[in-house]
């Protein structure tokens, strides 16, 4: 009975705070609903591009005419068969532009059709199923199987930097190609079909493509968690008191616990990369030096964001709850486990306010792909905006704080 006093001590107290209250009641729920509309869609919008260079004739051999010359346009109807809601198709004319547009991450894929495209892909149906007969103008005449062999019938050049995107993707083209095949009444296989190149060569694995992000989400996680409790820990021992009726201005206050927390996460950076590197061999080809300017810029932004829940914050119960509000959508909504293109077009715009999506996107950046500084400006120029916005609303916030010591 005793114990159960105190539960309902505990209640009471619960119950007469509403902060505390409404943390209890709505975090769980931003949980779930962050993880549901996260994780149930599948990839959509995916960005590929088509040079097409077929000419859509193919020169058969007949038992009845000889050679004849058809029409097909196996290119044009390959693209039709494609699936339009998950990929993005641009056309161009040029393959080597196309590739270049791969390797910098506007698009996920490059695919050639040669100009024989419909005379090989006809034939090598031929070759595997026997003859056919077909309607040439009013006749029907006997499709023989040629006696060459026309290879490769198509090239793609593929992103496999995200093996959370690369199965949607070759799953698209290869049920494309199915259907062409079928409605050629072939007996070839898609990967008969395709000469596949990639950038990394299938050698980018889950843990190398997560491993930016998780380090993105570990540094936000340890620097909100380590400076609001210590501010908080701080104001209600006094010492925060103390400190601000010292000869100590509000932005230099705020400025100190800025420095020390950021040079604290590039510490907890260097060890987080270090260990990943040389113990699960994860993929880093970029510079350090850029890392480094990533990581000090958005744990700035961050050490704002703890001076802010710090005010809003009571004790170091209710501080908690404030990182977890803050952490689960940034765990959910920033690409870490799961791209963006996968969630629902109406949750994109609001991932794109989590600076962990510009850190996330600026690390995988550097990391897998070894962009220099140039490469990564948008990222590093929202990240900049931010801190600057937090760095100013901390200063307010430390000031108010000052005023009411």
């Amino acid at each position: 009975m005793k114990s159960w006093a105190v539960a309902k001590n505990v209640f009471r107290r619960v119950g007469k705070d509403p902060r505390t209250l409404a943390l209890i009641i709505f975090t769980p729920l931003l949980f779930i609903l962050m993880y549901g509309y996260s994780f149930a869609g599948s990839p959509k919008h995916l960005k590929v591009i088509i040079v097409n260079e077929d000419n859509g004739l193919a020169s058969v051999r007949t038992a009845q005419v000889g050679r004849i010359t058809i029409e097909l346009k196996l290119a044009d109807k390959f693209v039709n068969a494609l699936n339009h809601e998950t990929l993005e198709i641009i056309k161009s004319d040029n393959f080597d532009n196309a590739q270049k547009q791969v390797k910098v991450g506007q698009a996920w894929a490059a695919l050639r059709f040669p100009q024989n495209f419909s005379h090989a892909l006809i034939n090598a149906a031929l070759r595997m199923t026997g003859p056919k007969e077909i309607t040439q103008e009013g006749q029907t005449v006997r499709v023989l199987p040629s006696e060459g062999t026309e290879t490769p019938l198509a090239t793609v050049y593929l992103d496999d930097g995200n093996p959370f995107i690369l199965p949607t993707l070759l799953q698209e083209l290869n049920q494309a190609f199915s259907n062409l095949l079928a409605e050629q009444q072939g007996a070839l296989k898609p990967v008969n079909l395709l000469e596949i190149h990639s950038i990394y060569n299938n050698k980018i694995t889950a843990l190398d493509y997560t491993a930016p992000g998780v380090i993105g989400f570990a540094l936000t996680l340890i620097t909100i968690m380590l400076t609001v409790i210590s501010i908080v820990r701080e104001r209600t021992s006094g010492t925060l008191t103390r400190l601000l009726i010292a000869p100590v201005r509000p932005w230099e206050a705020s400025a100190g616990y800025m420095l020390a927390f950021a040079l604290i996460a590039l510490f907890q950076a260097a060890e987080l990369l270090f260990v990943s590197y040389y113990l699960f061999h994860i993929h880093f080809v970029g510079n350090p030096a850029w890392i480094a300017l990533i990581i000090f810029v958005y744990t700035i932004g961050l050490q704002g964001v703890a001076t802010l829940l710090s005010t809003l914050a009571r004790n170091e119960f209710q501080a908690v709850q404030y990182i977890l509000v803050i952490l689960i959508p940034s765990i959910m909504m920033s690409g870490v486990f799961w791209p963006l293109e996968a969630m629902p077009p109406q949750i994109q715009p609001i991932a794109w306010l989590s600076p962990l999506t510009y850190a996330n996107s600026a690390l995988r950046e550097v990391m897998l792909r070894g962009r220099e500084l140039s490469d990564i400006t948008m990222q590093l120029g929202v990240l900049a905006g931010f801190a600057l916005v937090m760095l100013i609303l901390s200063v307010q916030s430390m000031r108010r704080q000052a005023y009411s010591a």
